[in-house]
């Protein structure tokens, strides 16, 4: 076989060659991988045609043969034909005959989309340690403070006669002290550590709370929520305090985006196959099974960004400061678990928590 042949079909990158009308001529095992498509079915088509969906491929090709030179993009997102997503670098470089006249084309694609993860999961967790740093040092500036408040309010109350208009006005103070104080227990609760406070928990006990809550709303009024238990599943060890703050924040989110009408689904299962968690108080104990909890709405869904929703400071939302989703994903790795992100079959926001079982659970 030719060696150049050979090196061409060998190259893990996806190599596209193009004549100097930009039509394709020859296409490797890399870039029919990444195209979903095979060579011989493309083979004359333009890049147009080639690259459908992704119009920044097809200028590439163009550029490169008017302007013969070579070009090179990167951190560009390719759909393939299924709806799978790559982020790849891509380079584009003339073909010349010895005596530098052009006769095509020569496109490699790079598929970058592990790389992208990797950094990803980097900076993810980068922030979700500064996080903890933060919420350690906001508890303990602010919890201070709110102890005097609540223990001068309650002498000042003491002190009043029954009917007195300020009365009305201490309650009002120590529900908001006892309001900030649970925020801030939220905020503790997302702080990675080796030990959690562990009990025997029915999720759908923790879940009907949760749900209740939302029902009673005001917030919440025209949407359904609909319950799709298994009745099977055992109890779990865990934070019922955390996991009642995981499930309330995207029970809100899930309200929040929500049209008019809309409906929110709360199901419970034991999946086959679900994705590994790290760390966490109760570590490897997903290969004892795991339960899996599923948030899904109506919405408009996370979008292309749905990578980014989890990360710490990131939101979508006028009047949200991003902290949401990322204080869940850190008290779900707390208990062993996963937190996944996904979009709904038909649209919507679906949102997967895998918490593991115990031992002989699940099997």
């Amino acid at each position: 076989m030719d060696t150049a042949l050979l090196l061409f079909d060998s190259l893990v990158e996806g190599l596209f060659l193009f004549d100097r009308e930009a039509r394709l001529l020859r296409i490797n095992p890399g870039g029919e991988r990444i195209l979903g498509r095979s060579g011989r079915a493309l083979a004359g088509l333009g890049p147009g045609e080639v690259f459908p969906g992704n119009p920044e491929m097809a200028d590439l090709v163009r550029a490169c043969l008017d302007e013969n030179r070579a070009l090179v993009y990167s951190g560009i997102d390719f759909r393939d034909p299924d709806g799978k997503l790559f982020a790849l670098s891509v380079s584009a470089s003339p073909v010349q005959e010895s005596d530098g006249t052009l006769v095509g084309a020569a496109l490699l694609m790079r598929d970058e989309t592990l790389l992208k993860e990797i950094d990803r999961s980097f900076r993810r967790a980068d922030q979700l340690a500064t996080l903890g740093v933060l919420n350690l040092g906001m508890a303990h500036e602010i919890k201070n403070p709110l102890g005097g408040i609540k223990g001068a309010t309650q002498l000042l109350r003491a002190d009043l006669e029954e009917g007195s208009p300020v009365v009305e006005y201490c309650d009002v103070i120590l529900r908001e002290v006892e309001r900030i104080d649970g925020l801030l227990e939220g905020l503790l609760a997302a702080i990675p550590r080796e030990e959690v406070r562990l009990e025997e928990i029915n999720i759908h006990e923790v879940l009907n709370e949760v749900l209740t809550l939302m029902e009673l709303s005001e917030e919440t009024s025209g949407l359904t929520f609909t319950r799709l238990y298994d009745p099977s599943l055992p109890t779990i060890r865990g934070d019922r305090n955390g996991l009642t703050q995981v499930f309330l924040n995207l029970l809100k989110n899930s309200v929040e985006a929500s049209p008019e009408g809309g409906r929110i689904t709360v199901r419970t299962l034991v999946p086959v196959g679900a994705p590994v968690g790290g760390g966490g108080a109760q570590g490897g104990a997903h290969r004892s099974g795991v339960l899996e909890v599923i948030v899904q709405d109506e919405g408009p869904g996370f979008g292309s960004d749905v990578r980014e929703f989890a990360m710490p400071f990131y939101t979508t939302k006028s009047k949200g400061v991003g902290l949401g989703l990322a204080i869940s994903e850190q008290i779900v790795q707390n208990h062993g678990g996963t937190l996944v992100l996904d979009h709904g079959e038909g649209g919507g926001a679906l949102v997967r928590v895998y918490l593991p079982l115990k031992a002989g659970q699940g099997e």
